[in-house]
């Protein structure tokens, strides 16, 4: 229910009285609001009477605060502020995105691109949280995520990137060759993707393999875990070419489509700010400079 109008003073008014009660005097706060003496004279006045209390004690040469005016002008102070606050965070929202990356997606192919982004958009503040799994972007605050997966998350838009395809990868003193000799070899998995071993030995007509010996949280330990010969693990491998070009790890079949894509997820029921649509852009352009894959 809106106050009525009687009961929201002006805030060149509010903003007179404030500075008044901090200053201690009209003299100062005209000068540091730009008016005259008089002028914010008249506006407390004009906000005592419509309050109907008196807020300052005019004296020859100090004004003080009445008790209900000290309270007041805390009360003003905290607004004001809030206000303040807001003005700064509208002005610069255009200008600031606010992204949930995935842990290795993040470190090994966002970050070393980044730089080219940030010559193309000086102006756009990012900032990063890292996330792994469906995320309610409205409600952690998040103008973007980047996903791998399904997009399948309540009330968001998903712009494809990249399909998603992992390839069975071991060290090279793991002797594997063939589908079969990958599926009775220690298998290694990523939590998040429960059921891909299964899966991938479906698409080869190989029976379900049962559960992977060791599961990790991210990527990069499962790749590290790889490449100690802990055992065969399915990975992307355009977040470990180094360590492919290296020969730390062998690939021991062609990549496979596992039906999931990699997504920048935002949210269905605002229009996204111009920062958002700048990164969107920018990233669909690192996609595509690769014939439409990362690299």
């Amino acid at each position: 229910m809106p106050l009525p109008r009687r009961d929201l003073p002006s805030t060149s008014s509010l903003q007179a009285f404030e500075a008044v009660v901090r200053l201690g005097s009209f003299t100062a706060a005209a000068a540091e609001l730009a008016l005259t003496q008089s002028a914010v004279s008249r506006q407390v006045a004009a906000l005592e009477r419509q309050l109907s209390v008196t807020l300052l004690q005019r004296g020859p040469r100090e004004v003080v605060p009445t008790p209900e005016g000290a309270d007041y002008a805390r009360d003003v102070r905290a607004a004001l502020g809030q206000l303040q606050r807001a003005a700064l965070a509208l002005r610069a929202r255009p200008h600031q995105l606010t992204l949930a990356i995935l842990p290795t997606f993040g470190t090994r192919w966002l970050m070393p691109r980044m730089p080219r982004f940030l010559r193309r958009h000086p102006d756009i503040t990012v900032h990063f949280a890292t996330r792994i799994g469906q995320i309610d972007l409205a409600a952690e605050g998040l103008d973007a995520a980047i996903h791998a997966g399904r997009p399948d998350w309540p009330g968001t838009e998903a712009t494809l990137l990249l399909d998603d395809r992992v390839q069975p990868c071991a060290a090279p003193a793991l002797a594997v060759e063939g589908p079969a000799q990958i599926a009775r070899a220690p298998r290694l998995a990523l939590a998040t993707r429960p059921h891909e071993w299964s899966d991938w030995c479906a698409a080869q007509g190989l029976p379900d393999p049962g559960p992977p010996q060791l599961v990790f949280e991210h990527f990069s330990t499962l790749a590290q875990a790889c490449i100690a010969g802990l055992g065969v693990a399915l990975l992307p491998g355009f977040l470990f070419q180094p360590e492919l070009a290296r020969g730390e790890m062998t690939p021991l079949a062609p990549p496979w489509p596992n039906g999931a894509g990699y997504w920048l997820m935002t949210p269905k029921s605002a229009r996204i700010n111009t920062a958002t649509e700048a990164f969107r852009d920018w990233l669909m352009t690192e996609v595509t400079r690769s014939d439409g894959a990362f690299a």
